[in-house]
């Protein structure tokens, strides 16, 4: 196991890899991060917290498993404030914490993920009950909308959707945790569950769809 070290930064919120992320930073301890990550352009983590806060004094307790980010662009405003667009690259797995001040360190392992033909299986199954889930919506609704473009490699697929998905953290987080085929399974199961939800007839019922269990972001 290859470990190396990693700022991070905790978050409300789960990163996936090719998912993008806008971030303010204004506190001084990640303008200090930040700002080193753009001088040697290097990434950071992106964490979920499990315990404590984003901002303000004391520290945030992370999840174990984060994604691995890069800053694609950033601006530096007058005052110090940075912002900065970031794209999701790999998980990772914290293995120790190296240092909580200025700012939370850690080695982390990153972490592979090659799909099985169970993962295409299902990936398949995921594709056709998505395009059901836009029928059904079409159907619920009389409104006719276009179905949303998907990533042709499964791998990204499954990060695609669940990031996607309103859901909440812990199972978005769940999800992050995971191998792809049970990604896949569990955002399956959750599309089917809504679809049978939906109204089957004309009548524009928007009310029942505001209630599902999920919706997209």
């Amino acid at each position: 196991m290859t470990l190396q070290e990693l700022p991070l930064f905790p978050l409300g919120t789960v990163m996936f890899p090719g998912a993008t992320l806008t971030l303010h930073i204004f506190e001084e301890r990640y303008r200090l991060m930040i700002g080193e990550c753009l001088e040697r352009s290097t990434p950071f983590g992106v964490v979920l917290i499990r315990e404590g806060h984003e901002v303000g004094l004391g520290g945030a307790t992370p999840y174990e498993i984060g994604t691995l980010v890069a800053i694609n662009a950033s601006v530096r405003l007058e005052d110090g404030r940075l912002l900065i667009a970031t794209v999701g690259q790999q998980r990772f797995r914290i293995h120790s914490i190296v240092q909580q001040t200025p700012y939370l360190t850690a080695t982390v392992a990153l972490l592979d993920e090659t799909p099985s033909r169970q993962t295409s299986l299902v990936a398949q199954e995921v594709r056709q009950i998505h395009g059901q889930y836009w029928q059904a919506v079409a159907a619920a609704t009389g409104v006719q909308q276009d179905e949303e473009d998907l990533p042709d490699d499964n791998l990204e697929l499954s990060h695609h959707l669940a990031y996607r998905l309103q859901v909440t953290n812990e199972r978005k987080q769940r999800w992050l945790a995971s191998d792809a085929t049970t990604r896949l399974r569990e955002i399956a199961a959750m599309m089917r569950a809504e679809i049978d939800l939906l109204p089957r007839n004309q009548r524009n019922d928007l009310s029942r769809i505001s209630d599902l269990p999920w919706s997209w972001n």
